[in-house]
């Protein structure tokens, strides 16, 4: 990209032989102007950047002057970097840090297939799109009642508040605790932000929730001695001795408070696929109320709804199909989701775009192969249409009967309605639809699974 000087910076001497990358000079000035900006206090830096932040991302706008592969070939060539302040890459693919001050930092974060969970922030600061496209979404928490302070797991009520695509240039505040839950998916492989946050917040003193629909604050890096070791010699048991795994598990349980049980139980559905032990597990947890119970297993479920979408976000880079997929993992009211396709593709016919995608991705279409490996026809496209339209499962066998005869739903019906489990993947990543849970019962038995995707060993709950 065309290396141009920021707003605001000065201009070298022509007879000067320049050999910093321009990469580094453009981000050691935005950073320089922050940091004069907000002054050397701590207090102050931790008041003021927010807004500063937004003011000097706005007015220097990287998306312009900076490219993905302007920091390819940075790095590439570079004889130094600033303090990298995530060296493991715990969070982004992979990060970089762009200038390392006293008390923030300036960081590229390049995303492939990655994407965050729903989660606040212990710091603060802002973000900025530098390249490639991502839906954010902003949600409110509401708790059950009032946490204990560093609560490490809290019951509530998870609202989405708005959803937007965010594009080059884009910025936006990062707002401290529960002023800002979020989450970004990223449609556009790579996708590239830079953020300028605070580095030297006392995490002691806060916790750092990540939120599970439909209403648990858990503390995701919370290191209590006592849990993490129940946890390991639980997993040692499970490959010693299988047969006394259990018999622990039963006993770890009925003390388990809600964060426990929520982490064993999803950890366990995950890997079993087995939605009547994850039931047999909660009715153990003999601690928590029943409202909590029911929040732990529909958050358990949930998450492996969400890891078989992310899984399949790997194989599809249509920016519609990603859409799609983004709105399916942050979205649980069938409307909403709805809505935001009718505004997003300014279409009446919602319904009727989601069944074209769905086409796409499964190979119906010539425009693409079949990128889910499902075996879709146009019978399991009614279905799925019929679905999102809202109409129950019981609804839909009607509309089967009417259109194919009695006859042909009887010799089906003795198998589960086999015609229309290719489609259950589709039908259950649609939370939004609140079916699953009270109508798919009959959906347990064999049939004809997709090949190789998650659904293929679990019954809808």
């Amino acid at each position: 990209m065309t290396n141009v000087a920021a707003a605001g910076s000065p201009t070298s001497d022509a007879h000067v032989v320049d050999t910093q990358h321009h990469v580094e000079r453009f981000f050691q000035q935005l950073g320089d102007a922050i940091a004069a900006e907000l002054g050397h206090e701590r207090e102050d830096i931790y008041a003021r950047l927010e807004d500063v932040a937004i003011q000097f991302l706005e007015q220097y706008c990287p998306a312009k002057h900076i490219s993905h592969d302007d920091l390819i070939d940075y790095v590439l060539t570079a004889r130094k970097l600033p303090f990298q302040i995530d060296l493991e890459a715990k969070f982004a693919e992979p990060p970089l840090s762009l200038y390392h001050g006293k008390h923030f930092d300036i960081s590229a974060l390049t995303w492939l297939d990655g994407t965050t969970s729903i989660h606040q922030h212990s710091f603060c600061g802002a973000f900025h799109v530098l390249s490639g496209s991502s839906i954010h979404s902003r949600y409110r928490f509401t708790p059950d009642r009032e946490p204990a302070p560093l609560q490490r797991s809290v019951a509530g009520q998870l609202t989405l508040i708005d959803l937007e695509v965010l594009q080059p240039g884009d910025t936006r505040r990062i707002a401290r605790g529960n002023a800002l839950i979020h989450a970004l998916f990223h449609m556009i492989r790579p996708s590239v932000t830079i953020v300028v946050r605070t580095i030297t917040d006392d995490h002691n003193n806060e916790v750092q929730y990540d939120f599970r629909w439909p209403g648990i604050a858990f503390d995701p890096f919370q290191q209590h001695a006592l849990t993490i070791r129940q946890i390991q010699y639980l997993d040692m048991l499970r490959t010693l001795r299988g047969d006394a795994a259990d018999a622990a598990l039963i006993q770890v349980l009925n003390q388990a408070d809600l964060h426990l049980c929520y982490r064993l139980v999803s950890t366990d559905f995950l890997r079993r696929r087995d939605p009547e032990r994850a039931r047999w597990m909660i009715g153990a947890s003999v601690k928590l109320s029943d409202r909590e119970r029911e929040l732990v297993w529909q958050a358990a479920y949930n998450d492996f709804v969400s890891q078989s979408i992310i899984d399949l976000r790997r194989r599809l880079h249509s920016p519609p199909h990603r859409f799609l997929l983004a709105l399916l993992l942050n979205v649980f009211d069938r409307e909403q989701l709805l809505g935001l396709i009718a505004s997003k593709w300014n279409t009446d016919q919602p319904v009727s775009l989601i069944r074209t995608w769905m086409a796409e991705m499964c190979g119906l279409t010539d425009r693409f192969p079949n990128l889910l490996d499902l075996d879709m026809n146009e019978t399991a496209l009614n279905v799925l249409e019929r679905l999102w339209h809202g109409d129950s499962v019981d609804a839909t066998l009607d509309w089967f009967r009417t259109a194919y005869g009695a006859e042909t739903m009887a010799i089906h019906d003795s198998t589960s309605v086999n015609f229309m489990l290719p489609c259950a993947i589709a039908h259950c990543s649609i939370r939004s639809c609140q079916i699953c849970a009270s109508h798919c019962a009959r959906w347990r038995v064999v049939g004809p699974r997709p090949r190789s995707c998650k659904m293929r060993q679990v019954a809808c709950p």
